[in-house]
C-alpha cells in the first residue's frame, strides 16, 4: 500500500507542476493568435487545465473503474467552483470577487449546469441503448457542449471588446513546445495516478466514488487553481471565471470520451452500485454553480470579515458537501 501512495503522490506532484506551466504557455499561444481575455479563459485555458481530468476520467474507464471516472468529473466541478471563494480571500478585502466579473459568465455557468443534469439523467434513466458504443446521454452531452461553446462565443462578442493578453517574453514556437511537453507529462502521470487511486480504494476500504470525488478531483483541479491565482494577480477577473466555468463544461464533456473508452456499454448505466453517490456529487456541483451564478447576477457588495457573502456561502456549502461525501465514502 505504501508503494501505491508513493505513486499517487509522485503522479499528483507531476500533474500539478506540469499543469501550472500549462497556464503561461496557453496564455502565450492565445496572445500570439489574437484571442481575447475571456475567450482564453473560457475555451483555451479551460481545455488545457482540464487535461488531467480528461486523462484520469478516460483511464478510469479503460481499467473498468467507472465510479472513479465519473467521480473525478463531478468532483472536479465542485472544487473548481470553490476556487472562486479562495480567490475572494486572496483579494484581501478588495472584493467581493464576483462583483468584478461581467454578467455573461452566467451563460457559461448555465451550460455547465445543463451538461451536469444531462449526465445525472443518464444515471437515473439507466438506458442500455448505445450508438457506436456510446450511450444516448453522452451524445447529448457532446451536442450540448458544442452548442454551448457556439452560444458563448457570440455572447462574448456582443458584450465585450476583445482584450489582448500581454506575453511578449515568450515566442509562439516556445509556447507550443512547452505545451506539448507539459501535456505529455500530464497524460502519463494521470495514467499512473488513476491506477494508484484504484489500488488505494481497494486496500483502504475507501469507495471508488470517494477517491474520484475528493482526492483525484482535487489534485486534477490544482492547475485551475494555479491558473486562476496567476490571472488574479494581473486583474484578469473574466479570464478566471471563464477558465473555471469553461473547465466545468469540459469536465462533463470528458464523460463522452470516457463512455467511448468504456468496454461494457454505456458508462452512465454501469456504475454497479455507485449511482446514488454519483448523483449526490453531481447535484451538489450544480448547487454550488447556481450559488455562484446568482451572486454574479445580484452584484452584492456585502462582506463577512472582508470576504464576499457569496464566497462565504460557497465555503460553507463545499465543506458540508465534503463531509457528506466522506461520511458516505468510508
Amino acid at each position: 500500500m505504501i508503494v501505491d501512495w508513493l505513486i499517487f503522490l509522485l503522479s499528483a506532484s507531476a500533474i500539478v507542476l506540469a499543469g501550472i506551466r500549462l497556464a503561461p504557455y496557453g496564455e502565450a499561444i492565445g496572445d500570439a493568435t489574437g484571442i481575447g481575455q475571456g475567450w482564453i479563459g473560457l475555451l483555451f485555458l479551460a481545455t488545457l487545465t482540464s487535461i488531467p481530468e480528461l486523462t484520469t476520467t478516460v483511464t478510469g474507464s479503460l481499467i473498468d473503474a467507472p465510479n472513479i471516472a465519473l467521480g473525478n468529473a463531478f468532483g472536479s466541478n465542485l472544487f473548481n467552483v470553490v476556487i472562486i471563494a479562495v480567490l475572494d480571500v486572496l483579494l484581501l478585502g478588495r472584493g467581493p470577487f464576483l462583483l468584478k466579473v461581467r454578467t455573461y459568465h452566467v451563460l457559461s455557468g448555465s451550460v455547465a449546469v445543463i451538461l451536469t443534469l444531462l449526465a445525472a439523467l443518464g444515471i437515473v434513466i439507466d438506458s442500455p441503448m448505445t450508438w457506436l458504443g456510446i450511450g444516448p446521454f453522452s451524445w447529448l452531452i457532446l451536442v450540448g457542449y458544442v452548442a454551448g461553446v457556439f452560444l458563448l462565443f457570440h455572447a462574448e462578442k456582443q458584450q465585450v471588446q476583445v482584450e489582448q493578453v500581454s506575453n511578449e517574453s515568450m515566442s509562439l514556437k516556445k509556447a507550443i513546445v512547452g505545451f506539448v511537453i507539459c501535456a505529455i507529462v500530464v497524460v502519463v502521470s494521470g495514467i499512473f495516478l488513476i491506477h494508484a487511486s484504484k489500488q488505494i480504494s481497494i486496500t483502504t476500504g475507501l469507495s471508488a466514488s470517494f477517491m474520484g470525488a475528493i482526492l483525484v478531483a482535487i489534485v486534477t483541479s490544482l492547475p485551475e487553481l494555479a491558473t486562476s491565482i496567476g490571472a488574479l494577480r494581473i486583474g484578469a477577473y473574466d479570464m478566471v471565471v471563464g477558465n473555471l466555468f469553461g473547465s466545468n463544461m469540459f469536465n462533463i464533456l470528458t464523460i463522452f470520451f470516457a463512455d467511448a473508452a468504456f468496454r461494457s456499454g454505456s458508462i452512465l448505466s454501469n456504475l454497479r452500485g455507485g449511482e446514488s453517490d454519483q448523483l449526490i456529487v453531481a447535484i451538489c456541483g450544480v448547487l454550488l454553480t447556481v450559488i455562484a451564478m446568482i451572486a454574479i447576477g445580484i452584484r452584492s457588495r456585502r462582506k463577512i470579515f472582508g470576504v464576499g457573502v457569496d464566497s462565504v456561502l460557497l465555503w460553507v456549502a463545499y465543506l458540508l458537501v465534503t463531509v457528506l461525501i466522506i461520511s458516505r465514502g468510508i
